[in-house]
């Protein structure tokens, strides 16, 4: 069957599209500013999983891994470059995905208690208190949309619906930056990548903590 001539060029021009900002915005990095200071210091994670990133936080039994995205492509798992382009040109229907893991909140044990591909770990200090806060936001909200859950193997996460909406200006990995605004970070960058480095707020010259 022959290709409709304007459906062909609208497609074309979108992946035009998309290949000029991905190279606009390919080498930027996103600086974490962790607190100078905190009363009661706990480390939480970003795993840098090449495209996108997620978010550990220590959980009593262990740790707990949180990320968000588009529902169709990481829920229902329709990864075709249709639904690609539609999920990045226009607002979409989201998910947060849930994994909790009984291995210590370490490195080593996000690498032995994690069944996704991790480029890089970086590691921020930040208030305990604000860590329980987060967590039982999140937890709650899973909790009590667990009759939209969807499992997803291939990224190790339970997915139920979220209500901010998807969309390339709003991604997985803003919404990490987002996270770590709560947890009392600042955010220097556009978050649009997983390109991460950490720094603390009393050091200009920063210290990159990752693999």
């Amino acid at each position: 069957m022959a290709r409709h001539p304007r459906r062909g060029s609208w497609r074309s021009a979108c992946l035009a599209l998309l290949g000029g900002v991905a190279l606009l915005m390919g080498g930027c990095t996103t600086t974490i500013v962790a607190p100078a200071s905190v009363e009661r210091p706990q480390s939480v994670f970003v795993l840098d999983h090449g495209r996108h990133s997620s978010l550990v936080l220590p959980h009593p039994q262990g740790f707990v891994r949180y990320a968000y995205g588009d529902w169709a492509w990481y829920a229902e798992v329709d990864t075709g470059w249709m639904q690609a382009i539609d999920a990045v040109l226009f607002p979409s229907r989201a998910g947060l995905g849930r994994r909790q893991t009984d291995r210590p909140a370490t490195r080593e044990g996000l690498r032995e208690g994690s069944r996704v591909g991790i480029q890089a770990i970086h590691e921020v200090e930040v208030d305990a208190d604000r860590v329980t806060a987060l967590r039982d936001s999140l937890e709650t909200h899973h909790q009590e949309n667990l009759a939209s859950v969807k499992e997803n193997p291939t990224y190790d996460l339970a997915f139920v619906e979220y209500p901010e909406p998807y969309a390339f200006w709003h991604n997985s990995n803003h919404k990490v930056a987002d996270w770590l605004r709560r947890l009392g970070c600042t955010i220097e960058g556009t978050a649009f990548w997983a390109q991460w480095r950490v720094i603390r707020s009393e050091d200009g010259r920063g210290r990159v903590l990752g693999d």
